[in-house]
């Protein structure tokens, strides 16, 4: 961001992520239907997930969560996409490293997502299915090895920035922050504080639900996240290898991950924080006054429309999905499809629901791929009609 900006406006930055964005929708359109209609359905989506859902607002955001979608996106179309140019091959190797490193979240539910096809080929009747679908082991293998390699590059911009050589920082105390949400870590200090001598135990009968940010949380009077992940790396990891700890876990996390999936209402953007309006001062202060005055630091942005929509859509494509999985409504390959970005959606649910906490962003940056496979039937149905027409005649 800092880059691409110039240090001059961070329009470039917005202007860049949406290119990208609409690039990857139309190699979607491009290289899953035949024919020619792929343009104008390409446009009919954009426009569709722009006005209709919050793809406008994700994309224009600056936060990696439109990299959630690019890189559920361009490893869709290196698995399932039968023949790829060298350009766009060239595109989605950089777009998955660069958008699985944004986030550790884009991590896991992209290795969920291989894994669980990789796990397939187990199965006789599976492996009949993604010959019929166009899968290929080796489609699979060479995302597996972006994910490694992705894995890495975040591994080792954190090592040259201080933070040793992890995907990421805090990544424990995130976790702790879950559990403190879940209630388990009340439940654990409240019997082991009188055997273990942890200084979380000072501040026990007073722990915010809001652990990780809250000004009188005890990560801030225990030494910080840096100061206090050892501490909490050693609760978190006896309350996973306890059974009784782990089972409330488990059952917390079934329940945050649905919860999850159903939180997806666009436009969880608040006013600026302090630490955010120093940054626009500091870099960018010829544009501070539009950043200043912008409806977003005014509070005054409205999304009921967008949010009243989305669940109507996102309703109606589920109950879609049920019936033509029902009636065989669609092409083999179009059902996997769906299945894949469903998938998607419930990996994320569970991922950010279960090891950081139940927030609207966190689902919303993935909701409107729901709509897309009806998106490429509708092409696909409209293009047979119209080369059958003349036969008729």
């Amino acid at each position: 961001m800092y880059y691409i900006s110039g240090q001059y406006s961070l329009w470039f930055v917005v202007i860049v992520q949406s290119l990208i964005l609409s690039y990857s929708f139309y190699c979607w359109f491009r290289y899953f239907l035949p024919g020619e209609n792929y343009l104008l359905f390409f446009l009919l989506y954009s426009a569709f997930v722009s006005i209709f859902m919050g793809a406008s607002f994700n994309v224009s955001w600056l936060m990696p969560d439109v990299f959630t979608p690019l890189s559920v996106l361009s490893i869709g179309l290196i698995i399932f996409a039968p023949r790829l140019p060298r350009h766009v091959w060239v595109f989605l190797i950089g777009l998955s490293i660069l958008g699985i490193a944004m986030h550790n979240s884009h991590l896991f539910v992209c290795l969920g997502l291989t894994l669980l096809l990789l796990a397939g080929y187990a199965f006789k009747s599976v492996r009949e299915i993604y010959n019929l679908v166009g899968i290929k082991f080796s489609r699979i293998a060479i995302v597996i090895g972006l994910i490694i390699t992705s894995a890495f590059f975040a591994a080792s911009i954190s090592y040259q920035y201080g933070g040793g050589f992890k995907s990421s920082r805090g990544g424990t105390v995130f976790l702790m922050g879950s559990l403190v949400e879940m209630g388990v870590v009340d439940i654990y200090l409240g019997e082991n504080c009188s055997q273990k001598d942890y200084r979380i135990c000072e501040y026990r009968d007073t722990i915010p639900n809001n652990f990780l940010w809250a000004s009188n949380s005890p990560i801030y009077q225990t030494g910080g996240w840096a100061g206090s992940e050892a501490e909490y790396s050693a609760i978190v990891n006896d309350i996973l290898t306890t059974p009784k700890y782990l089972k409330l876990v488990v059952w917390k996390s079934i329940l945050r991950t649905i919860s999850q999936f159903m939180h997806f209402d666009t436009g969880e953007a608040t006013k600026a924080t302090p630490r955010i309006d120093q940054g626009f001062r500091r870099f960018y202060p010829n544009e501070y006054d539009n950043y200043y005055k912008a409806r977003q630091n005014q509070g005054e942005l409205n999304f009921k429309l967008v949010n009243h929509t989305q669940v109507v859509i996102f309703l109606s494509c589920i109950l879609l999905y049920a019936l033509i999985y029902y009636k065989n409504g669609m092409s083999l390959k179009f059902r996997f499809l769906i299945l894949f970005l469903l998938i998607a959606l419930l990996i994320n649910a569970w991922v950010c629901g279960t090891f950081s906490g139940v927030y609207f962003r966190y689902q919303a940056r993935l909701l409107w791929l729901i709509p897309m496979p009806v998106f490429l039937f509708l092409a696909t149905k409209i293009r047979i009609r119209s080369t059958e027409q003349p036969k008729q005649t």
